[in-house]
């Protein structure tokens, strides 16, 4: 007879839908209520969180070079990485379309609607880029909802928002996606330093 070594139960997996999205809104944004008019009901200037459904952590590569020598080949790893492909966010619109007009929000500070042109409004007070940027994070979570792994995407923003697929034959949630560029990803996992 044959013991069982794992003393985890065997229905315990990882589950592909336990997961969230969370970002503060850039600076710029955050003076949208002060700048347009809008009311804190419209846009929260706290955290967001994304009820999402999908999205891909990227490969995270670190190409080795190749050293030929007598014939031979040897690796040494190129210490570096390329940059990052954009990546893509599923999430469902609220029943207010609060997280639709954020980011649509986002998206028109860096190219007005009407006039084409970045920070028609002056939401950004100075030249500096991260005045548009904000850390997005997406955590995987464990079967009870607790934050197991975080991958944090820095100086983040979206640089497209999904259409919407209106359909009163369908009882399900309106869907949309948003994809958007960062320049690193830094990983934690909870209790290790």
């Amino acid at each position: 007879m044959s013991v069982n070594p794992v003393t985890q139960a065997v229905l315990n997996k990882t589950l592909i839908d336990k997961f969230r999205l969370i970002f503060t809104l850039p600076p710029a944004l955050q003076k949208i209520n002060k700048k347009l008019g809008l009311t804190n009901q419209q846009i929260d200037q706290d955290t967001i969180q994304f009820s999402i459904y999908g999205t891909v952590i990227p490969k995270i590569i670190v190409p080795a070079t190749e050293i030929r020598y007598a014939g031979n080949t040897l690796f040494n790893s190129s210490h570096s990485k390329d940059s990052y492909p954009p990546n893509n966010v599923k999430f469902k619109i609220d029943n207010e379309f609060k997280n639709y007009w954020v980011i649509w929000n986002w998206l028109n500070l860096l190219h007005h609607e009407r006039e084409g042109l970045f920070n028609v409004r002056n939401l950004v007070d100075s030249d500096s880029y991260l005045e548009y940027m904000s850390d997005i994070t997406i955590t995987g979570l464990d079967e009870y909802n607790n934050s197991i792994l975080t991958w944090t995407f820095t100086k983040s923003f979206p640089i497209d928002l999904g259409e919407i697929d209106w359909n009163y034959q369908e009882a399900d949630e309106i869907e949309c996606s948003f994809s958007f560029v960062y320049s690193q990803i830094f990983i934690r996992r909870e209790g290790v330093q």
